[in-house]
Order: C-alpha cells, then sequence, then structure tokens
C-alpha cells in the first residue's frame, strides 16, 4: 500500500511539476516579450525625432545602448523595406543597411507586434526571443524595431526555479512518506489480522474476534466482521444442538422400536402382547415418519424453496373444520370450545393448507396442555384491513424464560410431562415459518397457570367468493 501510495503522489507530482514549469515558462518568456514590446513602444518618439532630424545618430544610439544593457537585448531599427539602418551595439554596426526579409518582418511592418522563440536565420548561434514593433507617425507604420534577446539567459533563470521546485517536490514526499508510512500500516494492519482471524475461523474457531476499536471504515468493518462471526458461531452451536436434538428425536423411537421387536422374536411372548407391541411399533414409526416429514418441510420453508400456492379461501370456515378434527381429543378433555366470528365471512389470501396447518398445530399444543374441563376460545376480527385470529386457552401457560425458545426446533414445554406429551417439537417452528413466508406475523402471551394465547394476522382478499 505504501508503494502504490508513493507511485501515485510521485506521479501527481511529475505531473504537477511539468505543469507548473510548462505555465511558469510561458509566465516567464511572456513577461520577458512583454519587457521588450514596451520598451520598443517607449522607442516610438524618440525614432520618429531622429527621423525628423531633431536629434542626432548619436542620441539615438546611446538610447538604443542603453536599452540593450538593461535588457540584454540586440535592437535593430529597420525602414519599411526591412533594410537596418540604426543598431544598439558598435560591434553590429556591419549590419547596418543589410536587408532582413522575413514573414514576421512583414507582420510588424503591417502594424502588428511580432513575438518568436527560436533561431534567427542562425544569426546569434542559439536560439532568442525576438520581438518586432512598429513604429507610427500619424497612424501609419514608418519604420519597425527588432529586439534580440538570448534564450539562455532566460533558461539559466528558469533553471535555478525548476531547482527549487524539485528540491521543493523532494522534501514534501520525504515529509509526506512518514504519515503515509503510518496510515497505510493503520489500514494494512488490521486486514492483516483480518486476514489471520478469517483463516482460524474458516478452520471452525468461531469464538475468535477482532481487537480493533476506531470508528472510521476499518473499524466499522471490523465491528460488521465480528458480528458476522458471533452469528457463525450462533450458527455452529445451532447446528451442533441441531444434531443433538435430532439424534436423541430418532433415538428415542429406534430404542423403543428395536426394544419391542425383540420382545416379539421372544416366543415366550403371549399373542395379546404381540398385538400391543405392533401396535406401539407402529405409532413408533408413525412418529418418526412425522418428525422426517415436519423436518423437511421445515427445511424447505428456511431455505425459502417452499413455493406458497396463494388462493381466497373462507377463514372463518377453515378454522371451523380445524375444531371438527380435532372433535375427539376435544370430548375427551371435556374441553370448552368458544367460537366467535366478529365478522362473517372472512375472505383472506393465503395458502390454505399452510394456514390450516398452522390452525390445526396452535389447537393441537393448546389440547396437550390443558386440564380437563379446561376452555380453549378462538376469535377473528378484521383491524386495519388485516384479519386477526386469536387462539386462547386456559392451561397451564408458558413460563416467562420459556416464551422467547418456543419457536425453536424440539423446544418442548413442561419438561416433567415431555414422557406423557406425544409430539416432535417442530409444531411452533412449522407456524413460525409459514406465517413468516407469508409475510404476516405472530406473537404469543402467556401466564403460568392462567394460559396461553397465540394471535396472528392475515391478509383480507379483494375476491370474495
Amino acid at each position: 500500500m505504501t508503494f502504490v501510495y508513493l507511485i501515485v503522489i510521485i506521479i501527481s507530482f511529475i505531473i504537477l511539476g511539468i505543469v507548473a514549469i510548462e505555465m511558469l515558462e510561458d509566465y516567464y518568456f511572456d513577461k520577458r516579450a512583454h519587457a521588450l514590446t514596451e520598451e520598443g513602444q517607449k522607442l516610438n518618439n524618440t525614432i520618429i525625432d531622429y527621423l525628423n532630424r531633431k536629434v542626432n545618430y548619436g542620441t539615438l544610439k546611446n538610447e538604443l545602448n542603453s536599452i540593450e544593457k538593461f535588457l540584454n537585448a540586440k535592437i535593430w531599427l529597420i525602414d519599411k523595406q526591412g533594410y537596418i539602418y540604426g543598431v544598439s551595439n558598435e560591434t553590429e554596426g556591419n549590419w547596418i543597411g543589410k536587408q532582413v526579409s522575413t514573414d514576421d518582418l512583414v507582420k510588424v511592418l503591417k502594424g502588428d507586434v511580432m513575438v518568436k522563440r527560436g533561431e534567427y536565420d542562425e544569426l546569434f548561434g542559439g536560439p532568442v526571443l525576438t520581438v518586432g514593433v512598429p513604429i507610427f507617425v500619424n497612424g501609419i507604420v514608418v519604420n519597425g524595431v527588432i529586439m534580440h534577446s538570448p534564450i539562455y539567459e532566460i533558461d539559466e533563470t528558469l533553471n535555478e526555479i525548476y531547482k527549487i521546485i524539485l528540491y521543493s517536490m523532494v522534501i514534501s514526499l520525504m515529509i509526506v512518506l512518514i504519515p503515509l508510512y503510518f496510515t497505510s500500516q493503520r489500514i494494512s494492519k488490521p486486514l492483516r489480522e483480518m486476514n489471520k482471524i478469517t483463516k482460524i475461523i474458516a478452520s471452525g474457531e468461531f469464538e475468535k474476534r477482532l481487537n480493533i476499536n476506531t470508528n472510521d471504515e476499518i473499524g466499522q468493518l471490523a465491528k460488521s466482521f465480528n458480528n458476522m462471526a458471533g452469528e457463525l458461531e450462533e450458527i455452529e452451536e445451532k447446528r451442533r444442538g441441531f444434531i443433538a436434538d435430532v439424534s436423541h428425536e430418532l433415538r428415542s423411537p429406534l430404542t423403543l422400536i428395536r426394544g419391542y421387536i425383540k420382545a416379539l422374536m421372544d416366543k415366550e411372548t403371549s399373542d395379546d402382547k404381540k398385538n400391543e407391541y405392533l401396535n406401539i411399533t407402529y405409532e413408533e414409526t408413525e412418529r418418526l415418519s412425522e418428525l422426517i416429514n415436519n423436518l423437511l418441510d421445515l427445511s424447505k420453508m428456511e431455505s425459502g424453496n417452499y413455493p406458497l400456492n396463494l388462493t381466497t379461501f373462507d377463514l372463518n370456515e377453515l378454522i371451523r373444520r380445524s375444531i371438527i378434527k380435532f372433535g375427539n381429543k376435544l370430548e375427551g378433555k371435556d374441553i370448552n370450545v368458544e367460537v366467535n366470528f366478529r365478522e362473517d365471512p372472512i375472505y383472506v389470501s393465503g395458502e390454505k393448507d399452510s394456514i390450516s396447518r398452522v390452525i390445526s398445530n396452535i389447537i393441537d399444543n393448546a389440547i396437550k396442555f390443558m386440564e380437563r374441563e379446561d376452555s380453549l376460545t378462538i376469535l377473528t376480527e378484521i383491524k386495519n384491513n388485516k384479519a386477526y385470529v386469536y387462539i386462547k386457552d386456559t392451561g397451564c401457560g408458558i413460563p416467562k424464560k420459556d416464551l422467547q425458545n418456543i419457536w425453536k426446533r424440539f423446544h418442548k414445554g413442561d419438561k416433567s410431562r415431555s414422557r406423557q406429551i406425544t409430539g416432535t417439537g417442530l409444531g411452533l417452528s412449522i407456524v413460525k415459518e409459514i406465517i413468516k413466508n407469508h409475510n404476516e406475523e405472530i406473537w404469543v402471551k402467556s401466564e403460568e397457570r392462567r394460559g396461553t394465547e397465540f394471535v396472528f394476522t392475515l391478509t383480507l382478499s379483494t375476491n370474495t367468493k
């Protein structure tokens, strides 16, 4: 990361340096050309006086010489035909009378200022900055001034500036490297730790956690990682618990079946006993089959592979049929059933068989935990465009500590009576998943020795049959 950041910074510095140098160079040449142009324009009056013979050539020459020393520029005076009639330095007197004929001079003699960089007809042995300024009399170009400033002098000044820029960049880079290193370490260290912990968790040690306490993005990632690790640990605990529960639930009926089959194989067992053992064995195989089917259904529901065939049906009629189905069990305990439909019929949208299963599981669960002559109350009503179903019993109730566990697989209340209470412990888990798959809600209220009430919602149907 440090290397990548460093490369990015160096490239940025190089681009910035190149742009700055180009801009500085253009700015410096522009300023130089502007200074030469100004001085050339200041010569306008002196040259006009010379042409009008108000001053002699010596005075003009002295002024040209002063400007040359001030700007370090060679100055030529040219007439309209391009002939040189004045120079700023006596050593260049041999140029007087020579004609300069270039496209740039044509531009000057037309009244425009000319600026160019580079070789000038190979006269100066190196690149120069050339500026041409027209001389006006009454708005008419009569002469021109050509000034040549050697570029090497400008380059020397720019080179010093380039050195300053380069040194500044190097110093800045060295200063930046310190926080850059610590910043990259601050990012890469927790990532390395995260990578290490990930490998440990992948090997099965789900209790490992990251010890990163910051409020930045890395800290947030660490918190999410720890949450994920916690969930994985919880899933692993549930998996182990599930395997243990399944093993226990399968072991009990299999042990009974094996025992009774062994008894059946005993020649001394009477026919009456054999029939009794066969009935018990059949009941246990039925319980095993129910357990396996419930497990498969619950697994499909939790994985989302349990498609719903939504239809419109009368909820009240479905409840009536469910109560009739449990008629024998209800009469066996002399349970008083009270049904109150605030509106009848109530048409809802859902999978009829699944909702029937929800109602049946809750009623069956209630019957198991009720004593003789207890009461079962079922109520339906419509609130806020939803159908509400209330199923309340006056049974033994659910202890507060067990309320949060009733939806878990294989959870069975009243452990002291677990042998007398049949079931797989999956009924309420299936109820929860069915209601969840319908995007509805279900909740429970309970008090020990006072009873339990289950409430769930269903969506009203716009179609009525």
